[in-house]
């Protein structure tokens, strides 16, 4: 199947996807990434994380200039184990039983292919960083552990982690909260005296029916994720604990959708007795790009001259992008043309991996250069 794929991106792809990496367990896909890093002269350092970082200097006429930052992660989601790749119609997709992988392996490897497109064809370019995480599926655990001072000096940065076509921007990201609730109850005997407990699953219930789930507003969502509780029918529980999360526009918000969730655990412990803990967790904070912004207004450039159609566009999911910008660094996340993410029907079609690849190469030219 190889062979018979003329675009090198898609070669790469195909050699990166058989590589399970599932979060927490990158190492052999950064071992992989480290040796072809260096092939391309890139001088490359490993966190304690396991955070890959790698640095391409500049050609000599632009030593001068910033560095651009490409960030993808190396981690897939379980489902992307084991994947047996195939061609259908010209575009990659897994046999069915697995997820693909292309997030994001899709996005290193286009970011490998034009780094090798610009080595072969000699083009002039700034100081390139490419930086690839660990755990970005289980809430951009690898970029939080990142040390930043590591990457001064940035002109401009692309995150490759998004779906939709290529030229799509991500201009608004929503922040992310979790919350941890544990109902405390009484146990009792359920058939002797179940008049003398205090059910924890009948507090979580209670509590769960007064709150404001899903879809909330149209900047703000809610989930409950999971429910656990009690031991076996004859007893009643005595424990009961909810994990959820809040999604919305602005930090203002979330924690007032939190605030919603624990005034309606305490509502259910005046009804019915019994305690409560509430733990919550930020996992990043949400950011808007005004259209102002040089980068984005750099990459809608570049998009014209490569007549590839901008598309900006918001969503409801984080990225790393949401970290390293409150680091004050300006990136973007970029989509890279997969579908249908972490399910079995994820694909990528061939012509968004060669303009992806074309993509990358016209931004790692100076500003003003396409």
């Amino acid at each position: 199947m190889i062979n018979n794929l003329t675009n090198r991106a898609a070669q790469i792809m195909l050699d990166l996807i058989t590589i399970n990496s599932p979060s927490g367990q990158e190492k052999r896909i950064r071992g992989e990434l480290n040796e072809r890093l260096k092939e391309l002269g890139f001088k490359v350092e490993i966190d304690a994380k396991g955070n890959l970082t790698g640095y391409l200097e500049a050609t000599p006429s632009l030593k001068d200039k910033k560095a651009l930052l490409f960030c993808a992660h190396m981690d897939t989601v379980p489902t992307a184990v084991n994947v047996r790749a195939k061609l259908n119609n010209n575009k990659i997709e897994s046999d069915g039983t697995t997820a693909l992988g292309a997030d994001d392996k899709a996005a290193i490897a286009a970011f490998l292919a034009a780094v090798e497109n610009i080595k072969k064809e000699n083009i002039e370019h700034q100081p390139i960083i490419a930086l690839f995480t660990v755990e970005e599926e289980i809430g951009l655990e690898g970029i939080k552990k990142y040390d930043f001072t590591s990457i001064a000096n940035i002109e401009r940065g692309y995150v490759l982690d998004a779906s939709g076509e290529v030229g799509t921007a991500i201009t608004s990201s929503p922040g992310k909260s979790d919350a941890t609730v544990i109902f405390h109850g009484k146990a009792a005997h359920a058939g002797f005296g179940p008049e003398n407990g205090i059910s924890a699953i009948m507090l979580a219930a209670r509590a769960i029916d007064k709150m404001e789930l899903l879809r909330v507003d149209e900047e703000t969502t809610a989930n409950i994720g999971t429910i656990h509780g009690g031991t076996t029918t004859n007893i009643v529980a005595d424990r009961c604990e909810l994990t959820l999360e809040v999604r919305s526009s602005t930090t203002e918000r979330i924690n007032r959708h939190l605030t919603h969730f624990e005034f309606c655990c305490i509502k259910a412990i005046n009804d019915f007795g019994g305690s409560y803990q509430f733990i919550t967790r930020e996992l990043y904070q949400p950011y808007f790009i005004d259209e102002a912004d040089p980068t984005l207004n750099h990459f809608k450039t570049v998009c014209a001259n490569l007549g590839i159609n901008y598309q900006p566009k918001r969503t409801g999911g984080g990225s790393d992008a949401n970290i390293i910008r409150s680091k004050g660094i300006d990136v973007i996340t970029l989509a890279i043309g997969y579908e249908e993410a972490h399910t079995l029907s994820e694909s990528i079609e061939l012509e968004q991996l060669e303009k992806l690849t074309a993509l990358i190469v016209a931004l790692c030219k100076p500003t003003g250069e396409i």
